[in-house]
């Protein structure tokens, strides 16, 4: 399984660069063309992180409501999966693959048995009906995203209820030379590729730049196929 570290040194392998660059002993306090390595390798696994909206990077979360409370921001929602508030934040995932409704809730006190799902509505509509007049509160049926991207709930909750569904982190920062890409292992080599276009173009080396292309295209199928969620197909129109 490869590091911050190791990935810089299989850059500085393939790019053939000679010098300090050649053997990294560590990503933090470089300069020169060793500073341009471990910043390439780190910049590249954030542009692999932002081409989709990765499965490895989706993931579920939970939030205990307040009455009367019905804005929540990402940082008010633990991640089910790291056990902690989430830090690391993309969006929202309002609907399934299947374009339903993907945040439910339950009565806490009542148990997990009467939870339910919530109805999405735009903004613009979810405004119209809860961000007008006097409210009474009850239970949330509906949800939106607000222009501030919190999670909004309507009506306000008169209870704590367990609210849960699933969103995207943001991109994995590497900065440690024992930082472990988050990407599965299989496909680590896919940063080293994608690093070593970055050093083709800067040094103008088109044969290194060209392997690096070939390299990185069959890789990145690869994980596209392993990574990206599945197509749902919808049913007879009529």
């Amino acid at each position: 399984m490869a590091t911050y570290l190791t990935l810089s040194n299989d850059l500085a392998r393939e790019s053939g660069l000679s010098g300090a660059a050649s053997s990294i002993s560590a990503v933090t306090g470089q300069s020169g063309q060793a500073l341009r390595v471990v910043e390439w390798v780190q910049r590249s696994y954030i542009d692999i992180q932002n081409r989709h909206n990765w499965c490895w990077l989706r993931s579920t979360w939970t939030v205990a409501t307040v009455a009367s409370d019905d804005t929540y921001a990402f940082g008010d929602c633990t991640d089910d999966r790291l056990a902690a508030l989430i830090t690391r934040f993309k969006c929202w995932w309002p609907y399934d693959e299947c374009g339903a409704p993907n945040v439910k809730r339950y009565l806490t006190s009542g148990g997990v048995g009467g939870e339910g799902w919530m109805t999405f509505l735009p903004w613009s509509n979810f405004r119209a009906i809860y961000k007008i007049g006097t409210q009474n509160n009850g239970q949330p049926i509906h949800f939106t995203i607000d222009p501030q991207n919190n999670l909004v709930i309507g009506p306000k909750p008169d209870a704590i209820y367990t609210v849960a569904g699933e969103y995207q982190m943001s991109a994995q920062v590497l900065a440690a030379d024992g930082d472990t890409p988050e990407v599965p292992s299989d496909y680590h080599d896919l940063i080293v590729w994608y690093a070593l276009e970055k050093y083709g173009r800067f040094s103008a080396a088109p044969e290194a730049l060209a392997q690096a292309q070939r390299e990185s295209s069959r890789l990145m199928r690869q994980l596209e196929a392993n990574q990206l969620p599945s197509i749902a197909l919808g049913g007879p129109l009529a």
